[in-house]
Formats: structure tokens, sequence, C-alpha cells
């Protein structure tokens, strides 16, 4: 082999591995729902009110988001307090985020991905206002122009500094026109807005019903209830802290009982930072139809069990040890404190597995005249967030609600007779009769 001469290469001679804008924008957007980008835009509204207001208060009076959509554009208006222009220049508009990037604790929006995926899913032109107490900004982007510049940054509209904004008026408003085709036919769609009403009063429930008002075509949505039956049955409740060196404390509640039967609404449930990221869900999973050496044998889901409720609370203030993935939709299975997690949701799913398997079997029997269910409808429902004090599964006495045997007794007699009686005693039917005269005759032998 003849050798050769080694040159070193010049700067001019680098080969350039940069995306083109088009193809990155067309990636970004490609594996993520048109309805959960609409999630991650109000996920970055309540990041906003987490900042203003006391995040172990949790309290979202007076903070409103207000969404609008059409075949034409979309709309989104906070007044959670916006964000400054340095966050604007150095972070927001940043894909991923940057190291040293000003973290909100117990935030929900921390992949440094959701307003940009939503902007360039959404259409090709958009507009980002933002407005805090000393500092208003905006940014006007058309997307078709961007991608033919060189640049990877965007100027400012305008921006303003020294001012004095009343709180009531801080805020952030964005605004998305020349929707792509698809997502006009879907913005303009009743069916398609039905959907995202629910996944909103799903997925927000908890901000909701700690006051945050969303308010989504003309009106404010209601929080979904997610209740566990208490009194005749109590719920389990297991909490920890998952904790590693270095690290923000992961804080860890556990709820499982029964509630109501609902299929729609049975299965586990998976809250990180307030945000719902996993509802009603009854797969692998969660621990449903796996089979493991090491942990009681779940059965896969099947209606017998619609009255089972779990939920798995995950809080830290770095939502970066939290169990979710980017788009959060779901749960990363590979996370160590969801791993650790599991383990004990699979035992307490077992615990109520074997009381509804109990209850089913009653049913078989005796109909829905048993005792375990006249237990369950004599129980109270509470939300699963009121629910704390640590305690195992506890089923229903059954002694509490177990009527003595009962059994039927049939007879004839001449029908001038019974038509007699009936008349005598005042009564309308034979079945009257019998019931009647049966009393009377215990009621001797009693004395």
């Amino acid at each position: 082999m003849s050798g050769g001469s080694q040159v070193s290469a010049s700067a001019d001679e680098t080969i350039n591995v940069m995306p083109t804008k088009s193809f990155f924008v067309d990636m970004l957007i490609r594996d993520i729902p048109l309805e959960r980008a609409v999630l991650d835009l109000v996920d970055n509204c309540i990041d906003g009110a987490k900042r203003l207001r006391d995040a172990g208060e949790q309290n979202y009076d007076d903070l409103k988001v207000k969404i609008e959509m059409d075949d034409q554009g979309f709309a989104i208006v906070d007044n959670c307090g916006g964000f400054s222009i340095d966050t604007a220049k150095n972070y927001a508009f940043r894909f991923g985020r940057p190291d040293r990037s000003r973290d909100t604790p117990f935030s929900i929006g921390q992949f440094g991905v959701g307003m940009k995926r939503a902007l360039f899913k959404f259409g090709r032109s958009f507009t980002v206002l933002s407005t805090t107490a000393n500092e208003r900004w905006s940014v006007d982007v058309d997307v078709d122009e961007w991608e033919k510049t060189p640049s990877w940054s965007f100027s400012f509209t305008r921006h303003e500094t020294g001012l004095s904004v009343p709180e009531e008026d801080q805020g952030t408003e964005i605004r998305v026109s020349r929707l792509r085709p698809e997502v006009s036919i879907k913005f303009g769609s009743s069916s398609f807005k039905r959907t995202l009403g629910e996944m909103l009063r799903t997925h927000q429930r908890q901000f909701i019903a700690n006051g945050l008002s969303i308010q989504f075509e003309g009106s404010s949505l209601s929080a979904t209830d997610l209740k566990l039956l208490t009194g005749t049955v109590s719920p389990a409740v297991d909490t920890y802290e998952d904790s590693l060196q270095g690290q923000e404390t992961v804080m860890v509640r556990i709820v499982a009982g029964v509630g109501i039967s609902d299929p729609q609404s049975a299965g586990w449930y998976v809250v990180c930072n307030g945000r719902v990221v996993l509802a009603a869900d009854r797969t692998e999973e969660t621990g449903w139809g796996q089979v493991a050496e090491q942990r009681p044998e779940i059965p896969k889901y099947h209606n017998q069990y619609a009255r089972f409720r779990g939920v798995a609370y995950f809080d830290c203030r770095d939502a970066g040890r939290l169990p979710w993935n980017t788009t959060k939709t779901g749960i990363d299975s590979d996370n160590p404190v969801w791993r650790r997690t599991l383990e004990r949701m699979v035992i307490m799913t077992r615990s109520v597995i074997d009381f509804l398997n109990e209850v089913d079997a009653e049913i078989s029997t005796q109909g829905r005249e048993g005792p375990l269910l006249k237990a369950l409808s004599s129980g109270t429902a509470q939300q699963a967030e009121v629910l704390r004090q640590p305690r195992a599964f506890t089923p229903p006495d059954k002694t509490r609600f177990s009527a003595p045997p009962r059994r039927t007794i049939a007879y004839s007699r001449p029908l001038e007779q019974i038509e007699a009686l009936m008349d005598h005693l005042g009564l309308n039917s034979a079945k009257a009769v019998g019931e009647e005269t049966f009393d009377e005759a215990y009621r001797k032998i009693e004395g």
C-alpha cells in the first residue's frame, strides 16, 4: 500500500453538520399530538403562576388562562406574571434547557421544548408578548422568512423597561396565525375541541381545583373528580421520600382504594408536581398484567375492577428527577424513582383487587343485596388530594351490613278466604296478607 502525505485540515475544509431549519422544525414537531402541544403551553402558564405564588401554598385564585382557537388562528393569554427580557433572550426561546437556566421550583414545563414545539407545530407566523412587573417585550416571527436566513436567533419587536405594572396586568400572550392545513382543520373542529377540553380538565385538574381559571370555548373549565370511598372502607395511603446524595428529594405519596363503579375512570393516575401525566391507566406501565418473581401478580384489567382507583403523586423542586417523559404523555420506566415506587404500587393494587374479587363473588351468589355492596353504598366519597394519613387498605366490616338469612314461604288457600282477610286487614294483595299473618303469628310466640 503506497503511503500518502497527511495535510492538516484548515477551517474552510471542515464538514458542515448543522441541520437545515426546515428539517429541524419538521423533526421537532413530528411526534407530539396537537392536544399535547396545547397542554404544553398551559403548563408554561402554570409555571408562571407558581413563580407568582408560594409553591407550597398552591393558591391560584384570581389567576386566569384563556384559550381561543378556530380554523384561522390560535391564542392563549394569561395573567400569570410573564417572563423577563433576560429570560426571553437567554432561555425561553432556546431549543432545550441551558445548563445555567433559572429553574422554577416544582416546575411542570421543565424540558425546554414545549413553547417552541407548539408554536412551530401550529402555524407559520406567531407573536409572543410578555409583561412583568417592570418590563414589556414582544417577538413577531414569520417562520417562512426565518427559515431562509442563516441566523438561528429571533429579534425583539419591542422591549420596554422601568415600568410599574400592577399584578393583574402581568402575563403572557401568544398568538399563532397562518395555521398549518392539518392544524386549521382540527382547530375548527367541535369534536377536537371537546376532546381537548376534557384533557385540560383531567391533566390540569389539581391546579383548577386550587383556584386557577382555565377559560376555553367561552366558559371556565371545572376540574374532573378523582374520589375514593372512605368511612366504611379505608383507602391505602403510603408516603415516603426518595433521596439521593447531592440531589433534590422526591416526595412520593401513593393512594389506592375503591370508588364508584366506572370503567372509564378506573385505573392508576400519576401526578408529577401537580400535573396529571397518566389518567385511568390500566396497562403494564402501572403494573396491570405484569408477572414478576419479586412482586405479587396483577391480572390484566377487566371491568370486574371498575371500582379501582389509584394515584401516585411525585413532587420535587427539581422537576428533572420526576419520572415523566419529555412530552408528559407517559412514564420514563427506567427512572429509578419510578421503579422503586412501582414496587409499592403493585402491592397496594393487589390488596384492593383481592377485595374486588370478593365483591364479585358476592354478587354472583347474592346479587346486589350482599353486605359488601351495602357497605360501599354507605361510604363517603373524598377527593384523593385530602387522603394523606398513612394506612393499609381496610375492607368493610361485613357483619355491620349483614342481614339474617331469608327464605321464601309459598302456600295456597281458598280465594274467598284470602279476599276476606284482605278486606279485614285493609291490604291489597295476597302477598301482603301472607306477610301480615306470618308477622302476627310470630309476635304471638314471642310473647
